[in-house]
């Protein structure tokens, strides 16, 4: 009876060491579009254009997923889909052009010094959800750099870099979440990155607007370019006690005055591409911001 409970306990014990195994990794290297206007498709069929996701221009850094016949399986700046070997070289270390906005998947995730669990320890990231760039790939790994500017590597199932799929490939708990949480959750991965008067993108930099049109793209969810047209058009009005997630809040000295935007995160806090010397940073609620707060429009 003894030996049988042993046995059965241990059975027990492997079955839960198995399950908190992490996946196995969603990375085996990069590639570079080599080609002119190539095709990211939804699939690896060329009888239409009706698969197209978009056209990438020469030099387009891609993390690569699996080879395929022909066809590598990609990620291009978060979106997944297909692109042929004839038009993207293939290495299992690249280095990217730009930076792809990720987070991680977990809590005390470990940035290595290289693409090694045996590798130096650089900084312990203890929340899930920590905001990362990534800016390159060996095999399995991605070579990342977080908010506060400490680089190294993380393995790729514990990066979340795919938008709508969580590390690993599994569906993430967005699933569950609001649109307006969806929508924050995005906007969070690019805490850090560059103010540019006139930027609508990571790779230019973003201004208020131009922060807030980018988000909100990447739900079907199309702007105003400029802060006063939002507030004057876009979306549904709500006050200062009804705000949610994913509100885009108008600041300025009268409804006809409105000169910034950002979005709410919740707890009295939103983010927002601020000035040139902060860039794109979450902001507490308070002083000029309660003062000068014109309205908020719902848009998602």
């Amino acid at each position: 009876m003894k030996a049988k409970w042993i046995r059965t306990a241990a059975a027990f014990l492997l079955a839960a060491v198995l399950l908190a195994a992490p996946c196995c990794a969603v990375t085996i290297g990069g590639a570079t579009v080599t080609g002119s206007s190539v095709r990211l498709r939804t699939s690896t069929d060329t009888s239409g254009c009706a698969n197209v996701l978009t056209e990438m221009p020469k030099g387009t850094f891609l993390l690569v997923e699996e080879k395929l016949d022909g066809w590598y399986k990609v990620i291009c700046d978060g979106t997944e889909g297909y692109v042929s070997a004839d038009f993207a070289s293939f290495a299992e270390r690249a280095d990217g052009t730009y930076g792809f906005p990720a987070a991680t998947g977990g809590t005390d995730i470990n940035l290595r010094a290289d693409a090694s669990t045996a590798s130096a320890v650089v900084k312990n990231l203890k929340a899930s959800g920590t905001g990362l760039t990534v800016t390159g790939v060996n095999g399995q790994w991605l070579a990342v750099t977080d908010g506060a500017g400490a680089s190294g590597y993380i393995r790729s199932d514990l990066v979340q870099y795919k938008r709508g799929a969580a590390a690993g490939g599994t569906e993430s708990s967005q699933a569950a979440q609001s649109a307006g949480d969806k929508l924050v959750q995005t906007a969070m991965l690019y805490q850090g990155y560059a103010y540019t008067w006139g930027g609508m993108s990571p790779t230019t930099g973003f201004d208020c607007s131009g922060f807030a049109n980018y988000v909100c793209a990447q739900y079907g969810v199309s702007l105003h370019r400029v802060a006063q047209d939002i507030y004057s058009y876009d979306g549904v009005s709500v006050g200062w006690n009804d705000l949610q997630p994913g509100d885009i809040l108008c600041f300025g000295y009268g409804p006809y005055s409105v000169g910034h935007v950002g979005i709410y995160i919740g707890d009295g806090q939103m983010i927002h591409a601020s000035t040139y010397t902060t860039g794109v940073i979450v902001s507490d609620l308070s002083g000029y911001y309660t003062t000068n707060f014109v309205g908020a429009k719902r848009v998602v």
